[in-house]
């Protein structure tokens, strides 16, 4: 994929053979004060799956639904010692 740059101020311009070269499999970058700031890609490297992807509750569900947690640790001893006990710095006020 050959990626070229225009700057913004550039795109009225060219808008034409912008979008040509995207549809002919380019990646297009704008760029302002030649920082990129945005960038074009065909759809064919950026297509989406076509079935929806489950939202975090689903996933989490799934997840236990698949996974023993009760095999993997002990409830109460995972947080026994997470907590620092020291008494840390010195505050002076």
């Amino acid at each position: 994929m050959i990626q070229q740059k225009y700057a913004i101020t550039q795109v009225p311009l060219h808008w034409t053979e912008i979008i040509k070269r995207v549809e002919q499999g380019h990646s297009i970058q704008l760029t302002r004060n030649y920082q990129v700031v945005a960038r074009l890609v065909p759809t064919q490297f950026n297509q989406r799956p076509t079935e929806p992807q489950p939202n975090f509750w689903q996933a989490l569900q799934t997840f236990r639904q698949q996974v023993d947690m009760t095999n993997i640790y002990d409830d109460e001893e995972i947080f026994s010692d997470i907590r620092d006990r020291s008494q840390g710095r010195e505050v002076l006020l």
